[in-house]
C-alpha cells in the first residue's frame, strides 16, 4: 500500500503547476499555515519563491534551487 503524500508535498505539487497567493492556498484545505508545511518538507532541490504582486497580494511558488545558484 502506498504512503499518501504529506501537506506540505501536495501543496508543493500544486504551486510547481502554478503560483498562488495565500488565500488560494488556505482555500485548497490541505493546510491552515500552508507556508509553514511547504517550508518543513522542501527538498535541498527545490525553493520556495514569494513575493508582493502590484495589487499587494503575496504570491508563493516552488522552482528548482538550481535557478538560483551561480
Amino acid at each position: 500500500m502506498k504512503a499518501q503524500p504529506t501537506q506540505g508535498r501536495r501543496l508543493i505539487m500544486l504551486l510547481k503547476r502554478r503560483p498562488m497567493t495565500t488565500m488560494q492556498m488556505l482555500l485548497t484545505g490541505v493546510s491552515c499555515a500552508p507556508w509553514k508545511r511547504i517550508s518543513e518538507c522542501l527538498h535541498p532541490d527545490e525553493k520556495l519563491i514569494h513575493h508582493k504582486r502590484h495589487d499587494g497580494l503575496n504570491v508563493y511558488r516552488v522552482v528548482p534551487a538550481s535557478r538560483f545558484t551561480a
